[in-house]
C-alpha cells in the first residue's frame, strides 16, 4: 500500500505540471499522459493491497450426507477451483490494464491530440471509479469488521477521490468550468484526509513509543 500511496503523490505532481504547461503542446501532452498512466496504476496497487487482506469469495464446507448428492460435491469443487484461479489472476489485470492501455494508446499515436487525451482520460476516468469503487468498499468492510469507526475518515477519502474523477467524466461531455473546480475542490478534500490519517498514525505510533519507554523506566 505504501507504494501505491507514494505513485499517486507523484501522478499529482505531474498532474499540476500538466496544468502548469497547459499552453505548451509537447510537455503538456506528456505531463497528462504520465499523470492518467501514474494515477491509474497507484488505484491498482492500493486495491490490489486489499485484495491480498480481503480476498474475494470465501470457502464454504459442505455436508454431504447422501451418496445421491456426490455430484453437487464435484460441481462445487470445479467452481471453487474455477473461483481461486479468478482471483489469482483478477490483481495482476488489476494491475497491467493501466499500463497496457495507456500504452498502446501512445504505441497507436505517438503524438497524442488534445481529443485523444481526452478519449484515454475518458476510460481512465472510468476504470479509476471502479478501482476506487471497490477500494471504498473494501475499507468500509475491514473497518467494520475491525469495530474501528474512529478511521472512517480514510474511506471518505476514497470517496472523495472518486467524486473527483466522477467530476472529471462530467467535463469529457460537457467542459463545465463548475465540474471541473469540483473535481480539484474532491481532489484536495481528500488529500487532505490522507495527510490527517498519516499524521493521526504517526502521532500513535509515537504515542505507543513513548508508553513503552514509560513502561520500562518503571
Amino acid at each position: 500500500m505504501p507504494i501505491g500511496f507514494a505513485v499517486l503523490g507523484i501522478s499529482f505532481v505531474f498532474d499540476q505540471l500538466s496544468l502548469i504547461y497547459q499552453t505548451h503542446n509537447v510537455l503538456y501532452h506528456l505531463f497528462f499522459w504520465i499523470q492518467l498512466a501514474l494515477q491509474s496504476e497507484a488505484f491498482a496497487l492500493i486495491a490490489l493491497s486489499y485484495m491480498l487482506k480481503n480476498p474475494i469469495g470465501t470457502r464454504t464446507k459442505s455436508y454431504i450426507t447422501s451418496l445421491d448428492q456426490s455430484s453437487l460435491l464435484v460441481h462445487n469443487n470445479v467452481s471453487t477451483k474455477a473461483k481461486d484461479c479468478f482471483i489469482s489472476i483478477l490483481p495482476v489485470v488489476a494491475i497491467l490494464i493501466p499500463l497496457a492501455v495507456t500504452m498502446s494508446a501512445l504505441l497507436v499515436h505517438p503524438f497524442l491530440n488534445y481529443v485523444e487525451l481526452a478519449d484515454l482520460s475518458f476510460v481512465m476516468r472510468i476504470f479509476d471509479m471502479i478501482i476506487l469503487g471497490y477500494i471504498f468498499k473494501a475499507t468500509v468492510a475491514y473497518l467494520v469488521k475491525a469495530a474501528n469507526l474512529k478511521l472512517l475518515y480514510i474511506p471518505a477519502a476514497f470517496a472523495s477521490l472518486w467524486l473527483a474523477q466522477y467530476s472529471l467524466l462530467i467535463t469529457y461531455f460537457d467542459d463545465s468550468s463548475i465540474s471541473f473546480i469540483g473535481s480539484i475542490s474532491a481532489r484536495i478534500a481528500g488529500l487532505a484526509l490522507f495527510v490527517y490519517a498519516m499524521y493521526n498514525a504517526m502521532f500513535t505510533v509515537k504515542r505507543r513509543e513513548a508508553e513503552i519507554e514509560t513502561r520500562e523506566k518503571r
